[in-house]
């Protein structure tokens, strides 16, 4: 019998990591589907199932090596947001206030700031486009 097989040449060998790229993903059926968003009405079930979402998302942040304070980058202000943060309106959330003065120093001392202050300035001027240019 293994005098036969050494002249047969296989085209794909099947292994354990190979099934399991090929193997199609599973999705939940429109029945499942459904009976979710009926669960998801009840606010109690909804909130113990965003805790354990969020628990699962916490576990997998504390073991992981990403740094997600930098995650998007640090940048230096431009001229256009730095003039935005100083003719700020005056309704701005405590964050929104906290990333203008963040934008304000990173354009003074030319230092870099998160991302995310950058972002939020940038939303900003979109949000009062009619006195700036579009970012």
């Amino acid at each position: 019998m293994l005098k036969y097989l050494d002249n047969i040449k296989f085209d794909i060998i099947f292994t354990s990591s190979n099934l399991k790229k090929e193997a199609m993903k599973w999705r939940p059926s429109k029945t499942v589907r459904k009976e979710f968003a009926i669960k998801m009405q009840n606010p109690i079930e909804k909130a113990t199932y965003e805790a354990r979402k969020s628990a699962v998302v916490d576990k997998r942040r504390s073991k992981s090596r990403f740094d997600y304070n930098t995650a998007g980058g640090t940048y230096i202000a431009t001229e256009t947001q730095y003039d935005f943060a100083m003719n700020r309106p005056d309704n701005l959330t405590p964050e929104q206030i906290d990333a203008c003065n963040q934008i304000i120093y990173s354009f003074t001392c030319k230092e870099k700031v998160s991302h995310d202050c950058i972002h939020l300035i940038n939303e900003l001027i979109r949000a009062n486009s009619s006195n700036h240019p579009i970012i």
